[in-house]
């Protein structure tokens, strides 16, 4: 009887250290997973802020290219407005459109007049969401929007001075 008892005493530790090493080991798995899901969150949060601000920045940049006497112009287009800025090469007027289309930011350069299909452009980035208002006769108001995101860029051209 004794010896059974003896028994008893040794393994009361091991299993209670047993137990805390599991306990440890879950709530470090616990962690892990938790860490995860935040990282993938941010990674995500800085994705769409990268495409918000890039896409702001593009149109921002075609502006001031494009920032001269009447260059600058806004269309609708299937519904949306877009954005058209007129250049002329070898005395030949062209035409930049940039434009939001199933759920891309578009551009196309094609010939002043020229009619095109809005899948003919050239995607620049994702975006939901994509707004121009002409504020005033020399200022333009952009937004964009992704994932309940909003970024806006107000741009005054000084053709119109």
């Amino acid at each position: 009887m004794k010896k059974e008892n003896n028994a008893n005493h040794f393994l009361i530790p091991y299993i209670f250290i047993l137990l805390l090493f599991l306990t440890i080991a879950i709530i470090s798995f616990m962690m892990i997973l938790a860490g995860k899901n935040i990282y993938k969150n941010i990674n995500e949060d800085r994705e769409i802020n990268y495409c918000l601000r890039v896409s702001l920045s593009y149109v921002a940049n075609k502006i001031r290219q494009g920032d001269k006497n009447e260059g600058i112009e806004i269309k609708n287009i299937n519904g949306n407005n877009a954005l058209i800025i007129k250049e002329t090469y070898n005395d030949i007027n062209y035409e930049t459109w940039i434009y939001h289309y199933d759920g891309c930011l578009y551009e196309i350069f094609i010939d002043e007049g020229s009619e095109f299909e809005m899948i003919d452009g050239n995607e620049i980035i994702k975006v939901e969401g994509f707004e121009i208002v002409k504020v005033k006769d020399n200022l333009f108001k952009f937004t964009v929007k992704s994932k309940n995101i909003i970024e806006e860029l107000s741009i005054a051209i000084n053709s119109c001075q």
